[in-house]
């Protein structure tokens, strides 16, 4: 029914990104943190707008430079699933070279000049024929390391954080900027502690008066390390959109217009149903979108079965399928789902139906839970069936904990008339009510014995087995999907490895759509690969 959506920020043109921006107050402030001196941890499940919110604060720096003169620089850390960890110091150079280039590369775009013989200059390394530089040749070569098991490191010595620090230094008095401001997106690969760590470790190193670096992660990158210090080291926001603010659902319908404007009459006329369908994404906008993708007809009847097919089913099978990619998290994802399905909807679903007042869709866990817990609800958040809850609420005897919201689809597709039961609980929705699990609940035993060191070891070691998987598991539209499958692509390596003159071999594809394809392609690929 929908017309060609937009479910990834990488699929907008960036001149075009502050169009497609609809402004919460919340928007805004994570906005003017974003362009601001302090480091900032941008945190957010998938599809929820951190890239997008770091792509607008990029425009506005870039509309204001000739006054400001602050330099955005925007890199993506989205292809460190492809990184082989075949010794320790690869990922490192890697992030070096990956940094290093994109503030050479913005730089020069921006029309600024490197002296010669200059601190930045020096670090990118001698040019070959083709123009280019040292680091540029690691960076190629560590992100195709994919290809060849064992592939040996470039011959390259990393450049200490100090030296990178005052090369940046360097550059802004050259070039009379007053600062870099530095987005990381991807910045921490979720399912890699060791990365998280040389990430975050470089993070703190970098910073200085000329350079501020703000990083998307995701709720369950939490290995930050011993020398760096989330609530100090950097300001930590969340990405949230509340479905208590008053303006939540004239919001989610403005993201809508935005995209296909023709959509705005049938929404108007339809305006509870598609409240339903938006409530049910919990303010997350690419669930929202894909949700409206799989609309034939918009009518009451098939949004009910649209909420109970994706809320019930897949949201749950692309949880279940991280266990694919990281075996060593299968233990945490798989008590997580029993736990939510068996356990804590069921109680809020029996407590909603029964309640003549106030509704809740919210869950209470001590802070003295099984830390195994702690990461399976954080893995939860990642996928989007929890929000990433609120620390120091008290509980039952005023005992601490953390307050988790529970996605309204997944609650409301139990009942056999989701609109209805979804209009019941958000018209009376209180974060005051929840059910509560103690310290020692019974839910909390078989994780009891579960030892996080395995999540250590894992890597990417999976790496070769998810590029043989089929295309099928990739998050494409059906239109994306068999228009690969034309082309003869099959697996997920196979899109990996093709060139936009492959994708131009369909029909009616010329240069402008095949790149399009290709880069809508290989986004969903690195967002696979990377959880």
């Amino acid at each position: 029914m929908a017309g060609d959506l937009f479910f990834r920020t990488e699929d907008i043109r960036q001149e075009e990104v502050l169009s497609y921006l609809v402004e919460t107050r919340s928007d805004r402030d994570v906005i003017k943190s974003l362009k601001g001196r302090s480091p900032v941890i941008l945190k957010g499940s998938r599809g929820v707008g951190k890239s997008f919110l770091m792509r607008a604060a990029e425009s506005e720096l870039k509309s204001s430079f000739n006054e400001t003169k602050i330099l955005p620089v925007y890199v993506t850390f989205a292809r460190a699933g492809l990184i082989r960890a075949n010794t320790p110091d690869r990922f490192m150079l890697w992030m070096m070279s990956k940094v290093c280039n994109s503030i050479v590369r913005t730089a020069s775009a921006y029309g600024l000049t490197l002296p010669a013989g200059s601190a930045i200059a020096d670090i990118q390394g001698r040019k070959s024929a083709d123009g280019s530089s040292e680091m540029e040749r690691v960076e190629v070569a560590l992100e195709e390391s994919w290809r060849v098991s064992g592939s040996a490191d470039p011959k390259m010595e990393i450049p200490d954080s100090d030296i990178l620090r005052d090369a940046i230094e360097d550059l802004c008095r050259y070039a009379a900027l007053k600062r870099i401001c530095l987005f990381v997106d991807e910045a921490a690969h979720v399912f890699i502690p060791e990365q998280q760590r040389q990430f975050f470790t470089l993070m703190r190193d970098l910073r200085s008066p000329f350079i501020s670096v703000k990083a998307a992660v995701y709720p369950g990158a939490t290995a930050y390390g011993d020398s760096f210090q989330p609530m100090h080291d950097a300001s930590v926001l969340t990405v949230d959109r509340l479905l208590t603010e008053a303006d939540y659902a004239a919001n989610m319908r403005q993201v809508v217009y935005k995209q296909d404007s023709s959509l705005k009459s049938t929404i108007e006329r339809n305006g509870e149903v598609f409240d339903s369908l938006a409530y049910a994404a919990t303010g997350n906008p690419r669930t929202l979108l894909k949700t409206l993708d799989r609309l034939s007809q918009f009518n009451r009847r098939n949004i009910q079965e649209v909420i109970k097919e994706y809320y019930r089913e897949d949201i749950w099978a692309e949880h279940s399928a991280l266990r694919e990619r990281y075996p060593g998290h299968g233990a945490l994802i798989d008590w997580g789902r029993t736990f939510m399905e068996g356990s804590v909807i069921p109680a809020l679903y029996d407590r909603n139906r029964a309640s003549k007042s106030d509704t809740t869709s919210f869950l209470w866990v001590h802070r003295d839970a099984p830390h195994a817990v702690r990461e399976a609800l954080r893995l939860l958040s990642y996928s989007g069936i929890l929000q990433e809850g609120v620390s120091g609420i008290r509980g039952t005897r005023s005992q601490i904990g953390t307050r988790y919201m529970v996605n309204l689809g997944c609650l409301c597709s139990l009942d056999a008339d989701p609109i209805t039961f979804g209009g019941k609980v958000r018209s009376s929705l209180s974060i005051k009510r929840w059910v509560e699990y103690g310290p020692n609940h019974a839910e909390f035993r078989p994780l009891i014995k579960f030892s996080l060191s395995e999540v250590e070891s894992e890597g990417n070691q999976a790496l070769d087995a998810q590029l043989k998987r089929s295309i099928d598991k990739l998050d494409l539209s059906d239109f994306q999907r068999s228009s690969l499958h034309s082309l003869g692509f099959g697996t997920i390596g196979d899109v990996l490895a093709a060139d936009e003159k492959d994708f131009m071999r369909a029909h009616y594809v010329g240069p402008k759509r095949s790149r399009k394809m290709r880069n809508s392609a290989v986004a969903a690929v690195l967002e696979y690969l990377s959880g």
